[in-house]
């Protein structure tokens, strides 16, 4: 793993960008790595921007913000605009297509396509899984996390929502692991 490595993920509010995050930091904690999440809302009260900044080191992170991003999820239109001055070469972008639909921005990182919302409705029956499809893909970018460190933060994360829906649990790992299939390395 390179020194510190810096993930965006940006999307709407009630997306889930901020329990990404969270899931991502708590993994890399739990594997002993350094990790911190910072959230950031817009200012409207529903349907705002939501970006949450995570980072992953081996070494003490002192300073929780960064300018450029290896890993960048977009999980809608709007949160594209508002965060290409991230992209750096090499940044590695995925996309739910579903709610991006004009990717021409994005092109000259290659970004990986995947329609979440989609595969969340179709395979699952349950669209609000498609945050657990995008986090299983980014398990194939996040370097120095098992698929064990995901699913043990996933546990620790939503432990009060399992314990009410056990049915819950088993969805979200269904989820999960198509999603970390789809864009395997």
């Amino acid at each position: 793993m390179a020194d510190t490595y810096n993930i965006i993920i940006s999307g709407e509010g009630g997306q889930g960008v901020l329990s990404i995050a969270e899931i991502i930091a708590q993994a890399a904690w739990l594997q002993g790595k350094q990790a911190v999440c910072v959230p950031y809302f817009s200012t409207e009260k529903r349907g705002g921007i939501s970006m949450a900044f995570a980072q992953i080191s081996d070494r003490p992170i002192a300073f929780p913000k960064f300018r450029q991003a290896d890993l960048w999820v977009a999980l809608s239109e709007r949160a594209v605009t508002r965060l290409e001055s991230y992209l750096k070469a090499g940044t590695t972008v995925i996309v739910n297509s579903h709610l991006v639909k004009d990717l021409s921005k994005l092109e000259s990182w290659q970004p990986r396509i995947i329609d979440a919302t989609k595969i969340a409705k179709e395979q699952l029956h349950k669209p609000r899984t498609f945050n657990m499809v995008i986090l299983g893909a980014m398990l194939n970018f996040v370097p120095g996390i098992s698929k064990e460190g995901f699913a043990a933060a996933l546990d620790k994360q939503f432990a009060d929502k399992y314990a009410r829906d056990p049915e819950l649990k088993k969805l979200n790992q269904q989820a999960f692991e198509i999603g970390y299939e789809l864009i395997k390395k």
